[in-house]
C-alpha cells in the first residue's frame, strides 16, 4: 500500500503556498493589525471582517501561508489565549506602500510583546467596543486613537510629591483617546489592569502621577489642551473598590473612573451606569449627552 502523503502541520507554512491574489478585504485586514498597535486576535479579526469563523480562519491562514502575516508556533501558541497575527515583513511592505513609505521608513512591530499579549487583547477588545458604540450612537464620534506603543517610544516624564518627597515617573497609559460630542471634547487615557490581586503601590504608582500629568506642561504641549480623564478597567469589584479607595486618598476630584470586564460592552460603555468615581455615590455613565 502506498503511505499516504503527510500534511504539513498548521503550525508551519507550506514550501509551496496556495496562490492567491490580495483583496480589498486582505488590505484592510493588515492596516488594521498595524493600527492596532501591530498585533490582533483571531476573534477581533472576525469581529473587524467577517460574519463566521470557516472564512476568517481560512482567509487568514492564506494570508499566513504567503507571508502576509504572522501567527505564533504550536509552544507559543499554548501560552496565549488565542490565536494571534502580525505583519510579516510581505505584510509591512503592503502597509507602509499604502502610506508611501518603504519597509525601511516603516515603524512596524515585528513581534508580539509575549508577556504581555493577554493585556495586550483586552486593550484591543476595549478599543473595538468604544468604536462600536459610536457608531451605535452617531452623537458620539472616536476622534482620535493614540497606542501604547507611542508612549514607550516618546515617554512624558512626571514630578509629583509622595510623603514628602519628590518622585519621577515615565507615564506610559495603554492608549489615550479622544470623544467628540455635541459642544465638547473629551480626553481619555487608558489603564488596562489584569492583576487579581490588590496592589499596595498603586496610589503611589498610578494614581498621583496620572492625577499630576494632566497639569503638566507636557500633557498641554502633547494634546493641545490641559483637561483629560483616566479610565481604569480591573478584574472585579474587589480591587476595583480598592483603587476607588486610593482615588479618595488623592482627591481626584472625578478625573478617575474605574469599572470591571464583565461590565464593558459597546452597549454600555458609554451610556450606561458602569464607572465609579470617587466624588459620586452612585455609579456613572461615561458620557453625559444633554
Amino acid at each position: 500500500m502506498a503511505e499516504k502523503k503527510r500534511r504539513s502541520p498548521s503550525y508551519q507554512r507550506s514550501k509551496t503556498p496556495p496562490a492567491m491574489q490580495l483583496t480589498q478585504r486582505d488590505l484592510r485586514i493588515l492596516e488594521a493589525v498595524h493600527a492596532y498597535d501591530g498585533m490582533l486576535g483571531f476573534s477581533q479579526i472576525r469581529r473587524l471582517f467577517f460574519t463566521g469563523d470557516s472564512q476568517a480562519k481560512h482567509r487568514l491562514m492564506m494570508l499566513y501561508q504567503n507571508k502576509y502575516l504572522n501567527r505564533p508556533n504550536r509552544e507559543q501558541r499554548r501560552r496565549i489565549p488565542e490565536m494571534i497575527y502580525w505583519l510579516n515583513k510581505r505584510g509591512a511592505e503592503i502597509v507602509g506602500s499604502l502610506n508611501s513609505l518603504s519597509v525601511n521608513e516603516f515603524a512596524w512591530r515585528k513581534e508580539p510583546r509575549w508577556f504581555q499579549v493577554d493585556h495586550d487583547l483586552a486593550v484591543n477588545n476595549f478599543r473595538l467596543d468604544m468604536e462600536q458604540a459610536c457608531k451605535i450612537d452617531e452623537a458620539v464620534n472616536l476622534e482620535t486613537w493614540i497606542p501604547e506603543s507611542d508612549f514607550w517610544s516618546y515617554p512624558d516624564k512626571v514630578t509629583y510629591s509622595y510623603q514628602e518627597r519628590k518622585l519621577h515617573r515615565n507615564i506610559r497609559p495603554d492608549g489615550y483617546f479622544m470623544l467628540s460630542i455635541p459642544k465638547n471634547n473629551i480626553r481619555y487615557l487608558l489603564e488596562i489592569d489584569r492583576s487579581t490581586e490588590d496592589h499596595p503601590r498603586i496610589y503611589r504608582e498610578k494614581i498621583l502621577p496620572g492625577l499630576a500629568y494632566i497639569k503638566t506642561e507636557a500633557y498641554h504641549q502633547r494634546f493641545g489642551h490641559k483637561s483629560g480623564r483616566w479610565l481604569f478597567v480591573t478584574t472585579g469589584e474587589r480591587r476595583l473598590s480598592n483603587m476607588l479607595r486610593q482615588a479618595e486618598r488623592a482627591k481626584t476630584k472625578g478625573l478617575f473612573y474605574f469599572t470591571t470586564y464583565e461590565k464593558l460592552m459597546p452597549e454600555t460603555i458609554l451610556h450606561a451606569p458602569i464607572w465609579h468615581r470617587e466624588d459620586r455615590k452612585e455609579p456613572v455613565p461615561l458620557v453625559f449627552l444633554d
